[in-house]
């Protein structure tokens, strides 16, 4: 079943003087068209300006189409009467949370998206305990939100979007704030809503080893997709990533010269245990 759908999606921004005239239009997005179905995990990569978080924002109605057109189970983004229904099957956790936490003390915070959909104070409090536990930080549920740290908000406010039952859910940077340990155990946790409760998971990263989560990965650069493919024969495109301005982590990048000097490798391998099964 198809959630998304996106249609010749072109995005126009002004480029202002400093008197705050338009001189300009600076196109971020350029004749985008893609869908995504129910139940996909897809990571959405590419360089610095790529168009990553216009696309996202786009998703979800925080910025409408030049032209063309972004569907969301059935809703056009570009009609204002169904802004708020979209939102309410669209979560999405912002690269810095500072931006997205509005209240002192983390259940509160969690709390202020269900209070808008009028939900009870009952259901609230479970779904509470049950979006920090998802995540793994039950302990922060009355601890002060300014008081954690970068990745601990992050995590604060996805479980806000989990809490209030988003069957689509988008992390932009997520993990930008988290150590190595932290952002393998966040996309675990990710990984497991995506399979045991069919949540849509769209992962916006620079972090290109991430894209190993997916079930599929779409490359951006300059606004446009240039690759939109399964993660094991994305690494078998080294050339084509690296016109979009991407390396490939070490094990690939090894697999493939080992691959190159007579080893018997696919070339896609992700991890240090793939790969050594074809060294023994």
């Amino acid at each position: 079943m198809q959630n998304i759908l996106v249609k010749n999606l072109i995005v126009d921004f002004d480029v202002l003087n400093n008197d705050g005239n338009v001189i300009s239009k600076k196109r971020a997005i350029d004749d985008v068209s893609l869908t995504i179905n129910e139940g996909e995990f897809v990571c959405v990569v590419g360089r610095n300006g790529s168009g990553k978080s216009t696309l996202a924002k786009c998703l979800n109605a925080l910025i409408l189409p030049s032209s063309g057109d972004v569907i969301i189970n059935g809703l056009n983004t570009k009609d204002e009467n169904n802004t708020i229904d979209i939102r309410r099957q669209i979560g999405m956790a912002f690269q810095n949370p500072d931006n997205q936490i509005v209240a002192s003390i983390v259940e509160e915070d969690i709390a202020f998206g269900m209070e808008n959909l009028g939900i009870s104070s009952e259901i609230m409090d479970e779904r509470i305990d049950e979006s920090l536990d998802s995540l793994g930080i039950k302990e922060l549920r009355y601890s002060l939100t300014s008081k954690l740290s970068g990745g601990q908000k992050q995590k604060v406010s996805i479980a806000g979007i989990l809490a209030m039952k988003s069957k689509i859910l988008i992390l932009d940077e997520p993990t930008s704030m988290i150590d190595k340990n932290g952002r393998n155990d966040l996309l675990d946790r990710v990984k497991k809503l995506n399979k045991e409760e069919n949540i849509t998971i769209i992962l916006i990263s620079h972090y290109i080893d991430e894209i190993s989560y997916a079930d599929r990965v779409i490359v951006l650069n300059n606004g446009k997709v240039t690759m939109d493919d399964t993660p094991k024969n994305i690494v078998l495109r080294q050339k084509e990533l690296s016109e979009s301005g991407i390396i490939l982590p070490y094990i690939p990048r090894l697999a493939t010269v080992l691959r190159d000097n007579g080893k018997n490798l696919k070339g896609n391998e992700f991890t240090a245990e793939e790969l050594c099964q074809f060294l023994k």
